[in-house]
């Protein structure tokens, strides 16, 4: 009977302490990671189908919360326009934030659109998925841009791992967005007595020499960011 209940304590144990499947996720657990294979084209749809100014389109991809916020078709398609990318200069969409429990659970994708030379954010929106590999994902358009990056200044020169400030009661997550290159910061509570935050001092890829958009995001159920552009310098 002891052999038995200690075999038991052991299994337990081992699926308490299983390596969570994703370090730059904001929940983590013990399931399988999210298959986001089937709504990784979400955002290009909802992106054409309001510069086509095809509401019923745009409508069916809203989420329900979405819905009710715009309240009518009609409500939706006299924001179309203000819904528009404010560019059209070459840009793509970057996945820059995950909250999810892995596979089969609600979860949501923060995708930003970003100019492919000036790396200038145009929009963001969060894609609503359970992750499963199914074409469930839903449109949330209305993120808004209200986190300040207060260091470094903007088109700074900064180091390849710089520290940053936010005016954020805690540190928000961090990402890098480079040419054909993203850096995720460490998860975590990583400011420094200074007030200042480390995130990529962590174990991982630098930021590459050249120019960057940082990205600080803040989810309190609903995601919120900010950003800044720089430019990384060699090391000396």
């Amino acid at each position: 009977m002891l052999g038995g209940l200690l075999l038991g304590a052991a299994v337990v144990l081992t699926v308490v302490v299983t390596k969570p499947w994703s370090a730059h996720s904001d929940h983590v657990c013990c399931q399988l990671p999210p298959d986001t294979s089937a709504i990784e084209d979400v955002p290009e749809q909802w992106q054409k189908a309001v510069a086509d100014g095809d509401v019923p389109a745009a409508w069916g991809m809203l989420t329900p919360e979405a819905q009710r916020r715009y309240g009518t078709r009609h409500a939706l398609a006299a924001a179309l326009d203000d819904l528009k990318p404010s560019s059209h200069a070459a840009a793509a969409w970057q996945l820059i934030a995950s909250a999810t429990q892995g596979r089969g659970t609600p979860s949501r994708f923060l995708y930003l659109l970003v100019e492919n030379n000036s790396l200038r954010p145009v929009r963001a929106v969060v894609v609503h998925s359970r992750a499963d590999g199914t074409p469930d994902g839903r449109i949330d358009p209305d993120v808004p841009a209200t986190v300040r990056i207060q260091e470094p200044a903007d088109r700074a020169v900064v180091a390849p791992r710089p520290r940053m400030r936010s005016a954020t009661e805690v540190p928000p997550g961090y990402t890098a967005v480079q040419a054909g290159h993203i850096v995720r910061g460490a998860v975590g509570a990583i400011r420094e007595a200074d007030g200042r935050d480390a995130p990529f001092t962590h174990a991982g890829p630098s930021l590459r020499p050249g120019p960057a958009l940082i990205v600080a995001v803040r989810d309190d159920g609903r995601y919120t960011y900010g950003t800044v552009r720089l430019t990384v310098r060699r090391n000396a």
